[in-house]
């Protein structure tokens, strides 16, 4: 009894094996009538609208993209930061009076969109932390549970380069030139500019006179052949007596400010203007999906044809079951 009831399952099976294959026979059929009904109207959707798409596209002026990596000089971070929001809602909202205000085109907005993101760098964090502050090793300590934490807006001020990227639908690169223009018209952070720069100009200065002292000092000292040699200056140094140790503590000083004014002379090429742009960024055509109309409009047609032949499936079966009842 028991092997005569396997038997009968598997039949079952088998049956439903069967009828699950014949059906999508059936399904096959079908669909290939259908296609032999309607390919002159699908052929002329597919070809009609993949030439009415480019057409549409070519009409459009293509979307550009250039990718600023400035340094915001003179702690102005924030107020570069709320610059750029201010100048991506307003180019959305086409507001003319501002647009003109800052330059740009008010009939034919030039800015699709702008952004503004740091160039994360754990390195920039640590140089503004004190060895013995453990606030900055909590934060590290907390970068792999929490990813976005490196980018928050508390650390914008210490990242020393940021990302401006500016989408555009023209191809002239001056509309870069209107963006450092507006973001350097600040008339605060122009005064603080003119006096960073002299400061840096003077510190320069000083740490040049103090390594010409050394060196006179070390020509004195080998002219006399001598244990120990006295300088006094115009700038009232205090009178140092030279011994072996006091060599070595002037060469290491005279290192330290090689170093120095070589970091301050780097930095003093990007004090030019409050936001200094330090790559070469041009405008390169891009696309994303929705730009492809080409593609997009025979593929839309085409799910709308056999949307509405479905649609209307269910309409009729609808109304033969509502017959029945």
């Amino acid at each position: 009894m028991e092997k005569h009831t396997e038997e009968v399952d598997l039949f079952y099976v088998l049956k439903k094996l069967k009828n699950v294959y014949l059906g999508w026979l059936a399904r096959g059929y079908h669909a290939v009538q259908f296609l032999k009904k309607y390919w002159i109207a699908l052929a002329i959707m597919i070809v009609g609208g993949h030439f009415a798409g480019k057409f549409w596209q070519q009409s459009q002026r293509p979307k550009r993209q250039a990718v600023m990596i400035v340094q915001n000089n003179f702690g102005s971070s924030s107020y570069v930061y709320d610059a750029v929001e201010i100048l991506n809602i307003k180019c959305k909202q086409i507001d003319e009076q501002f647009l003109k205000e800052v330059g740009l085109n008010p009939e034919t907005p030039e800015i699709l969109e702008i952004l503004i993101e740091p160039v994360v760098s754990v390195n920039d964090l640590l140089k503004v932390s004190e060895p013995n502050d453990r606030n900055i090793d909590t934060y590290i300590s907390r970068i792999e549970t929490e990813e976005d934490l490196m980018v928050s807006e508390i650390f914008y001020p210490q990242y020393h380069y940021h990302k401006i990227t500016v989408t555009t639908n023209t191809p002239n690169a001056k509309v870069l030139d209107k963006i450092l223009a507006y973001l350097n018209s600040n008339d605060n952070f122009n005064t603080i500019k003119e006096v960073v720069v002299a400061e840096t100009d003077l510190r320069i200065e000083r740490n040049n006179k103090t390594i010409e002292l050394i060196d006179a000092l070390f020509a004195e000292y080998s002219g006399k052949n001598e244990a120990e040699a006295i300088m006094t200056n115009d700038l009232n140094i205090p009178t140092i007596r030279i011994n072996n140790t006091n060599l070595h503590q002037l060469v290491e000083k005279k290192t330290e400010l090689i170093e120095e004014n070589k970091e301050l002379m780097a930095e003093r090429t990007k004090y030019g203007s409050v936001v200094a742009v330090v790559n070469s960024p041009r405008l390169v055509m891009t696309a994303d999906f929705f730009d492809k109309k080409g593609t997009l409009i025979p593929l839309g047609l085409v799910v709308l044809f056999f949307g509405f032949f479905w649609l209307k499936g269910l309409y009729l079966k609808g109304k033969k079951y509502a017959s029945a009842a």
